[in-house]
């Protein structure tokens, strides 16, 4: 409510009158799109709309609405603000796209690390199963299984 003390009394009769008038309008816009609507069901207005409706309703003093101060300057900053917030959007994807690749270069070389090692392949195990990651063979990331033993032959293969 616009200027009311938190019992509902106005502050003054600027602001009753204002209040009182946005309301009236609200409420018209409502009913006529309700009567327009095809299933005849209520039809609430958004917050944006009714939002406009004030900003129609509501005296101009020196190109500021009244009841809303420096407010009137959001729609300025919301439009610059959504496409900053898109653009540290991408940049924080990309940021996460290279972590994962580091992640899962850091999984391989745990893995290799463990080839020979039961205890510690027990214990990756048990913490990857803590984490509700799958449960990896070791042998997969060994490096000197992925490659040819002779490099000649790595080469004919080609």
């Amino acid at each position: 409510m616009t200027h009311a003390t938190s019992d509902g009394v106005f502050v003054d009769h600027a602001s009753e009158k204002l209040f009182h008038a946005v309301a009236t309008r609200v409420e018209e816009r409502e009913a006529q799109l309700t009567q327009q609507s095809p299933d005849g069901l209520p039809v609430t207005l958004t917050t944006e709309e009714a939002n406009r409706i004030f900003e129609e309703v509501a005296p101009k003093n020196k190109g500021r609405t009244v009841g809303i101060g420096y407010v009137n300057e959001v729609a300025l900053a919301t439009s610059s603000y959504t496409s900053r917030q898109d653009e540290d959007t991408s940049q924080m994807k990309a940021r996460m796209d290279s972590q994962q690749v580091c992640l899962d270069s850091l999984e391989d070389l745990l893995d290799v690390m463990v080839v020979e090692n039961p205890t510690m392949q027990r214990m990756l195990s048990e913490r990857r199963a803590a984490l509700g990651l799958p449960v990896r063979d070791p042998q997969e990331s060994d490096p000197t299984r992925q490659q040819p033993s002779n490099p000649t032959d790595y080469f004919e293969n080609m």
